[in-house]
């Protein structure tokens, strides 16, 4: 299965939808989400920092800030917007933002401000329970019910936000038809089914019927990290995830995500995280 065929079978957990104003007060530095988040906004203006990576908010304008990347906001002003918080699946727990690579701005047509009204309308009092962006880590993924109604508003968002999301997706990072391309898939689905298991280069690569060398060099080809690199990184969002929406202690965390010892998993969690799991948590309430 390619990265494009990977698309049909993406689904999402809307957990807010709204349509707000907002002052100085929304100013926040270094937020981390495990939500993704989507802006229209309706009038005034406001920015965001992606990284190193300023977008200036204009009206008329869709944004995109995907999950698990460093922002920060900025308002001087006010700002009105829809704005909508969810979870991206894809099957073997793959992230979207791993295969392809996304735009952050588009200028906004009539049909997205319908897909947004209605996203709203159909979802009435999920707004946040706050402005602060660091309540968008506190917040759970909305749990439908099992009645006719539910499955049709559920399958109704679903729909709107594939709609909304789409125009940001742009080429696929991962080209899994060259040769070898389709064993990396392979150990990468492996990965993000196992990652409470040990996983070592060597197996991946027997995984792969590559050897250790060629499947190392050929796993950052197509990821831009190294095979530990890039396992780190996938226990890492699981924890901060976990640690967001859960009550679990940091030990147990740490066993959930690989690490059998609580010690290193802090101390890679703050290699990539910058503070350690209780800081973040912290920080996060």
């Amino acid at each position: 299965m390619n990265s494009i065929e990977l698309l049909k079978n993406i689904s999402f957990n809307l957990s807010s939808v709204a349509h707000c104003r907002v002052g100085e007060e929304w100013n926040y530095k270094n937020i981390i989400s495990s939500f993704t988040r989507l802006y229209l906004v309706t009038e005034g203006k406001a920015s965001i920092y992606i990284g190193e990576k300023r977008m200036d908010l204009k009206r008329g304008y869709l944004y995109l800030v995907p999950s698990f990347k460093h922002c920060s906001y900025l308002c001087e002003g006010n700002m009105e917007h829809y704005y909508a918080t969810f979870n991206v699946q894809l099957p073997d727990n793959l992230s979207i933002y791993q295969l392809f690579k996304f735009k952050y701005e588009l200028e906004a047509g009539a049909e997205h401000y319908e897909y947004f009204k209605k996203l709203y309308e159909i979802n009435p009092n999920m707004a946040l329970p706050a402005k602060d962006p660091r309540i968008y880590q506190r917040v759970n993924s909305k749990s439908w019910n099992h009645t006719i109604k539910d499955a049709q508003r559920s399958l109704t968002s679903s729909g709107l936000l594939y709609l909304l999301l789409s125009k940001f997706i742009g080429v696929s990072k991962m080209d899994m038809e060259k040769g070898g391309s389709s064993n990396i898939l392979l150990t990468i689905k492996y990965i993000h089914s196992n990652l409470n298991e040990d996983l070592t280069v060597s197996q991946l690569a027997e995984l792969s019927c590559l050897s250790v060398g060629h499947f190392s060099r050929r796993f950052k080809q197509l990821t831009q990290l190294t095979p530990l690199d890039y396992i780190n990184k996938q226990r890492i969002e699981k924890a901060q995830l976990l640690l967001n929406t859960t009550s679990q202690l940091c030990a147990e965390i740490a066993e959930t995500c690989g690490y059998k010892s609580n010690a290193y998993f802090c101390k890679i969690f703050k290699k990539y995280i910058g503070q350690s799991p209780g800081e973040y948590r912290n920080n996060s309430f």
